[in-house]
């Protein structure tokens, strides 16, 4: 059986990210896309009494533990199951250190963390969460753009941290991007309302995987689809400008969440976009060709005759009618790609 893609593209991001391999525990990775992962399998898991959702479409890079110290907590079984989302580089320092470091921690290289630009202030936690799709959210997870050196496919990848987390040292809260303002349901298993866990103690987080969201990019990847998009807060800073900080913090109220319809991805090939055009004057040539034809083709019906070839309304009989029935068939086609192109965004709303 051919290697799944996934693990094998997030093995060549780690290797281009330095990714610190003294850490690794390749014998307990595991991918969760849809061959290694099938559909009949559960969504969700109970541990220690609370729920926490399967991370589908994701792909763990196994990250060695202290045994002794899972051993002697009984971890594995009594700890719950949690999601950090992150960037590579706080991922990797988070990995490096350990644990999940606090805003105004200093790190072995004598950095001092801050809560980052556009968080809320304040809040000095570790934040994680039991929805794989809240820590995915932008507003935490970074995403990259990675050329595999296989194949040379560019592929789109989020990073997020997975832990075990001490039951009692929860504190339980909603949301923190306005979603319930809003009425959008962010998780389909958890509601908006304990989708977000925090504590002050670090040592009872306690990192076991990094996961990788990896999808194959396309210039149109996000064009016909419904997604969380982050706008600017009111200094008018951006996440993806913010600066990074260990621990990302939710952001402050202030700043919404929409679901907007994306036209197109954010980032915008030339190649892709010459062909984008070219596509474009293609349909606009062909569309004026249609109606012009019409014009000569539809009214001369009445007039035309075929027999007297040396009369101005003379035609070739078998040439004309071939050519409205082409024109006909042309007009039935767009009808037709119209309304099933109707019929797919109706259950698209309604699906999603």
């Amino acid at each position: 059986m051919a290697e799944c893609e996934h693990l094998r593209v997030g093995r060549e991001f780690l290797e281009s990210v330095s990714w610190p391999f003294a850490f690794r525990q390749e014998a307990h990775d595991r991918c969760y896309c849809e061959r290694c992962y099938p559909p009949h399998l559960r969504d969700t898991m109970d541990v220690a009494n609370y729920t926490y959702v399967i991370p589908r479409g994701w792909t763990r890079f196994a990250i060695s533990v202290d045994e002794g110290f899972f051993n002697h907590h009984d971890v594995w079984d009594k700890w719950l199951n949690c999601y950090h989302g992150t960037s590579i580089e706080n991922a990797k320092s988070c990995v490096e250190h350990r644990h999940l470091l606090l805003p105004n921690d200093t790190t072995m290289h004598g950095k001092k963390l801050e809560i980052r630009e556009g968080h809320i202030k304040g809040e000095h936690y570790v934040f994680t969460t039991p929805s794989i799709t809240y820590a995915a959210l932008d507003y935490y997870a970074h995403t990259y753009h990675f050329q595999s050196p296989y194949n040379s496919q560019i592929y789109t990848i989020k990073v997020v941290l997975q832990c075990k987390q001490k039951p009692d040292s929860i504190i339980v809260q909603p949301e923190t991007v306005d979603a319930r303002r809003q009425g959008i349901k962010i998780c389909r298993y958890i509601p908006n309302d304990k989708l977000e866990w925090k504590t002050q103690h670090r040592s009872t987080v306690t990192i076991y995987g990094l996961l990788l969201e990896v999808k194959q990019y396309h210039v149109h990847n996000h064009s016909n689809s419904f997604q969380y998009q982050q706008i600017r807060n009111t200094q008018n800073v951006s996440y993806e400008s913010a600066t990074i900080s260990q621990t990302p913090s939710p952001p402050p109220f202030k700043t919404k969440l929409l679901i907007t319809f994306k036209s197109c991805s954010d980032d915008i090939f030339i190649g892709g976009g010459i062909s984008g055009c070219v596509s474009c004057l293609l349909v606009f040539f062909f569309l004026g060709w249609l109606i012009t034809g019409s014009i000569w083709v539809f009214p001369a019906k009445s007039k035309v005759q075929y027999n007297q070839y040396n009369e101005t309304n003379y035609c070739q009989e078998n040439l004309y009618k071939f050519t409205f029935g082409l024109l006909l068939a042309q007009y039935s086609l767009i009808g037709l790609v119209i309304c099933c192109g109707g019929i797919l965004a109706l259950l698209g709303l309604c699906l999603g």
